[in-house]
C-alpha cells in the first residue's frame, strides 16, 4: 500500500496530454504549550510516567505541488517533516527521572498525493472521482471536537481530538483510498473507500457516505454512515475470539448457556451535523466571516450491542456543539466548543488489533484496573469524571502570510512522542485528561504561502 501514492502521480504525468500547469503552496510553524494539570498517567515500560506539568514543543513544514494535467484532470503531492519534543516526567514518582528530562522525534509525512478526474468544471465539478492519499473534512467548522464519522474505532469507540490535529487541515492527507463527488446546486453527496493505515489491524476497507444540504442560504445540515472495516484484511484480527488459543480473555462472553458472543472491532457509525450562520439573515454589523456561527454534530459508533460490555447505546452517542464567539473582526476566530459523551471505558488505543488485543472492556490484564491507572488513588472504570469535554480556538491572520493559533482545552489529548508504541500520527495512545481539572494550552505561530 506503500507505493499506491506514487502510482496515482506516475498516473497523472501519462494521462497529461496538454502542457502541464503547477502551483506551489506550503507552510511552516513553531508551536509550544504545556500540559498543565492531568490527574491521569501514560504506560512505558509497565510503569506509569506522571506528565502533569510537562512542556510540550513542535516545528515542522510542508510543500505541496498542484498540476492541472488537461481539460479533466489535476493532481496533487506534498511532503512535510515536523518534531515534538516534550518533557517525559517522573516514573512512578521516582527521583531518578527528574521532570527536566525531554525526548524528542521527527515524523515525515505525505501532504497530498492523489489524482481527480472532473466532469465540468475542475474548479467546481458537478462530479469528481479522485484516488491517493487526499484531505477530508466533512464539517470544515469543527476546529478541534467532532468528526466522528471518520475518526477513531469502533468497540471501543475511542474519541480523537488535539490541537491542529491532522483531521482539522484540509492540506494535510488524512485518508487513503477512493472518492466520488458529486454536486447538484445546493446537495453534495461524497461516497468514500477508504483503506485503514493509521489503527491496527490495518490494510482493512471501509465504505462510508455523506450527504449535505444548504437550506436558505444559512443552515447547512447533513449526515452520513460508514461501514467501518466492512472488508477486513484478516476477519480473525478484527474479531479477535476466533484467534483460537490466543484469544484474550475478553475477546468472547457467554452471556447465557450456549450463547456466546464473540466481540468485534467492525461496526457501523452515524452521524448527523448542522452549521447556521443567521449572519446571513440579520444585519450584524462589522462582524468577521466567522462570527456568529453555531454548528453540531451526533454520532452513533456502533449501531449493534454486543453482550453485556456494549448493551447501551446510550454510551455510544457522543454530542458535540460549537459556537464562534464574534470578535467584530479583531481575531479571524474565536470558537468554543462543548462535548458530551458516555462510555465507560478508557479512551486508550494500545491494544487495538494485536494478536493480544481486548475488545472489551479496555483494560489490560496485567493490571487490577484499566491501564495505565491513575496517578491518584481510585480506578477509572465506569468513570463519568471525563464525559463532557471543552476547548477554545483562537486564529488570527496578519499580513496574509503570517497565521496565529491556540487553544485551550480538555479534549482528548495524546502525549507524543512516548517511549514505545507509536501507533498514531500524533504518537502516544492514551488519552491523558481524565477529570474536569485537568486542561492544556497550546500556542502557534505559522508562515504559509
Amino acid at each position: 500500500m506503500k507505493i499506491f501514492p506514487l502510482v496515482c502521480v506516475f498516473a497523472a504525468s501519462v494521462l497529461a496530454s496538454d502542457p502541464v500547469s503547477y502551483k506551489v503552496h506550503g507552510q511552516s510553524w513553531a508551536q509550544m504549550g504545556r500540559l498543565v494539570h492531568s490527574s491521569d498517567s501514560i504506560l512505558a515500560d509497565d510503569k506509569p510516567y506522571d506528565v502533569s506539568g510537562n512542556s510540550m514543543q513542535s516545528l515542522g513544514g510542508q510543500l505541496t505541488i498542484d498540476a492541472e494535467l488537461g481539460e479533466h484532470w489535476k493532481g496533487s503531492f506534498g511532503m512535510g517533516v515536523f518534531q515534538i519534543s516534550q518533557s517525559l516526567g517522573s516514573v512512578g514518582g521516582s527521583i531518578n527521572y527528574p521532570l527536566w528530562f525531554n525526548v524528542s522525534m521527527w515524523r515525515a509525512y505525505i501532504a497530498q498525493a492523489n489524482l481527480t478526474y472532473c466532469v465540468g468544471s475542475k474548479e467546481n465539478p458537478w462530479l469528481s472521482f479522485t484516488a491517493g492519499n487526499f484531505s477530508e473534512n466533512y464539517n470544515p467548522d469543527v476546529k478541534n471536537l467532532g468528526l466522528y464519522l471518520l475518526r477513531g474505532p469502533v468497540y471501543p469507540g475511542v474519541l480523537m481530538s488535539g490541537f491542529q490535529e491532522f483531521d482539522t487541515d484540509s492540506t494535510k492527507a488524512t485518508q487513503t483510498g477512493f472518492k466520488i463527488h458529486n454536486a447538484l446546486g445546493n446537495f453534495t453527496q461524497d461516497l468514500l473507500f477508504l483503506n485503514e493505515r493509521n489503527l491496527p489491524p490495518t490494510f482493512d476497507w471501509s465504505l462510508a457516505y455523506v450527504a449535505k444540504y444548504r437550506a436558505f442560504g444559512a443552515l447547512d445540515i447533513g449526515g452520513g454512515v460508514n461501514f467501518y472495516r466492512l472488508i477486513p484484511y484478516n476477519s480473525e484480527l478484527e474479531t479477535p475470539g476466533h484467534l483460537g488459543g490466543l484469544a484474550p480473555q475478553n475477546s468472547f462472553q457467554e452471556i447465557a448457556p450456549g450463547d456466546t458472543v464473540f466481540y468485534t472491532h467492525q461496526g457501523i457509525k452515524l452521524m448527523g451535523m448542522f452549521s447556521l450562520d443567521p449572519k446571513r439573515w440579520l444585519p450584524f454589523g462589522n462582524m468577521g466571516a466567522e462570527d456568529f456561527k453555531l454548528y453540531g454534530e451526533v454520532a452513533v459508533i456502533g449501531v449493534k450491542n454486543q453482550g453485556n460490555y456494549y448493551k447501551k447505546i446510550e454510551e455510544r452517542i457522543p454530542v458535540m456543539g460549537g459556537f464562534n464567539i464574534p470578535t467584530f473582526g479583531i481575531l479571524d476566530m474565536l470558537s468554543f466548543e462543548l462535548e458530551w459523551y458516555g462510555s465507560p471505558y478508557r479512551n486508550d488505543l494500545a491494544l487495538i488489533g494485536y494478536p493480544a488485543s481486548i475488545v472489551a472492556p479496555w483494560q489490560d490484564p496485567k493490571f487490577p484496573i484499566p491501564s495505565p491507572g491513575p496517578v491518584k488513588p481510585g480506578t477509572y472504570a465506569d468513570s463519568t469524571a471525563d464525559n463532557v469535554k471543552w476547548s477554545l480556538f483562537f486564529q488570527k491572520t496578519v499580513s496574509k502570510h503570517v497565521r496565529f493559533t491556540g487553544q485551550i482545552a480538555n479534549d482528548h489529548y495524546r502525549p507524543g512522542p512516548l517511549p514505545e508504541a507509536f501507533i498514531n500520527s500524533v504518537g502516544g495512545t492514551q488519552a491523558v485528561l481524565t477529570r474536569p481539572s485537568d486542561w492544556y494550552y497550546m500556542a502557534r505561530l505559522g508562515f504559509f504561502f
